[in-house]
């Protein structure tokens, strides 16, 4: 699968990718494949060998 447009090898849910890769949960927001997937959807949510994933940051401004 693809990760920010870095390919690697990689099976399990987005819950376990999150946690693999160190991102911060409650700042993040997850496409994949163009599509974005709700945090309560993310443990459940299996990736498959060919998804593209994003993981985008959360940054607030004024």
């Amino acid at each position: 699968m693809i990760v920010n447009d870095k390919r690697i090898d990689f099976k399990g849910t987005i819950k376990e990718l999150v946690e693999k890769l160190g991102f911060p949960k409650d700042k993040i927001a997850i496409l994949v494949n163009g599509e974005m997937v709700k945090k309560e959807n993310w443990e459940s949510f299996l990736l498959k060998e060919n998804d593209y994933v994003e993981i985008v940051s959360l940054v607030g401004g004024g």
